[in-house]
């Protein structure tokens, strides 16, 4: 049967977006969901639901502090059959960057909390991703203060998750304020190798980066000139990725441009030998368009990206705006048509999405009948809130 888009309304601080931090919302193959967030009182707690978000438990709190940043993993997204979500968070007290786990897989237990970064300072700016190797070492890109501190750092699989991180790697930024990082796995024969899409704000530019972790080095291939960023301060994500396991590539979404006028929401599949562009997801934005969130149904391999703004125009970017998806069923050859998941137009500045989800769709012609277990988040500006949504 279909469902309305239920809401759950809850605390969630400005650190949720504001750090660019890049984060997910799990599902367990068992089905429960995990959303970990930053309260508005910046610090880290996380609920989860057994019934596809219409109800949720009482927030566990993970970290007391000033959260200015937050990014998430979970294993299977890795290929690894284990269940801790991999936790990083910055704090704005102590300056540093800290990595904690959730065991879903043994009644949520929490691991110690370790210090991935010791800085001195944090400002606006930065950014932060967090992401496991196929092989189980966990690996961190983590920038506190526009530019001036932060690196590339890696917990061994040995160590995961109660033990030490390495000394800084080399690291894949360039010290410039409002650069962007997404960590996702690579797919190389090494399997600790990895790869991170990277957003580079002085040149407008989104790259592929694959690090060699045995020979601790970057190389860096252009994706696409003209991306223009927007401050995550204002809205984020801008672009956003998910993990095709079955094809051994990881995809990736970006807008050229936020609320400009003629702005396109691309779309590739990305390896380590290749850089495939798809069809775009929207073509010559009429303005008021911004925010990304994509994911896979496991069950078929249908590719779902959420945006804000209806592509007409007619929404207003940062005052109202509703949340639309597309879907492609042939891996981005095609996308059908736009449709409305929220139930009224806000002022949302936040999105996340489950980046792999097992979905039961029915069709009736391009048109959706039911839309039973896609779950994402949408944070509203002030007042703030977290919005769970489930579609249907």
């Amino acid at each position: 049967m279909a469902r309305r888009a239920d809401v759950l309304s809850g605390a969630c601080g400005g650190g949720q977006r504001d750090g660019a931090g890049t984060s997910y919302i799990v599902r367990t193959p068992g089905g429960v969901l995990y959303f970990v967030s930053n309260d508005n009182l910046s610090d880290v707690s996380f609920r989860k639901s057994s019934n596809d978000g219409i109800t949720w438990s009482a927030a566990t709190f993970m970290f007391s502090g000033t959260v200015t940043a937050l990014s998430v993993w979970y294993d299977r997204w890795s290929d690894i059959a284990a269940g801790l979500i991999h936790c990083a968070y910055q704090e704005s007290v102590t300056d540093d960057t800290l990595y904690r786990t959730i065991d879903t897989e043994s009644s949520d237990a929490l691991s110690t909390q370790t210090t991935i970064f010791a800085g001195a300072s944090t400002a606006n700016g930065g950014c932060l991703s967090i992401c496991r190797g196929r092989g189980g070492n966990v690996y961190c890109a983590t920038m506190i203060d526009a530019g001036a501190e932060g690196g590339f750092f890696r917990l061994p699989n040995a160590n995961v998750p109660n033990g030490a991180w390495d000394a800084a790697r080399t690291t894949v930024f360039e010290a410039v304020t409002q650069d962007q990082v997404i960590l996702v796995p690579g797919w190389a024969a090494d399997n600790q190798d990895m790869m991170a899409f990277f957003w580079d704000a002085s040149s407008d530019e989104i790259s592929r980066k694959l690090y060699d972790d045995s020979a601790n080095s970057w190389a860096e291939t252009s994706i696409a000139t003209g991306m223009v960023e927007q401050a995550a301060t204002t809205a984020f994500p801008h672009f956003a990725a998910a993990v095709d396991i079955t094809n051994s590539r990881n995809l990736l979404a970006a807008w050229s441009a936020v609320d400009l006028l003629n702005a396109d929401l691309r779309c590739w599949h990305v390896t380590e030998s290749a850089i495939t562009e798809v069809t775009n997801i929207v073509l010559n934005s009429t303005d008021d368009q911004g925010l990304v969130a994509i994911g896979i149904d496991t069950n078929t391999g249908y590719w779902y990206a959420f945006y804000g703004g209806k592509s007409d125009g007619s929404e207003t970017f940062g005052t109202l705006i509703n949340i639309y998806y597309k879907v492609s069923t042939d891996s981005g050859t095609t996308w059908g048509p736009e449709i409305l998941l929220t139930q009224s137009a806000r002022n949302y500045v936040c999105l996340y999405t489950t980046p792999r989800f097992t979905g039961n769709m029915t069709f009736a012609g391009i048109v959706f009948a039911t839309l039973n277990d896609i779950i994402f988040s949408a944070e509203l500006a002030q007042p703030r809130a977290s919005y769970q949504l489930v579609g249907g």
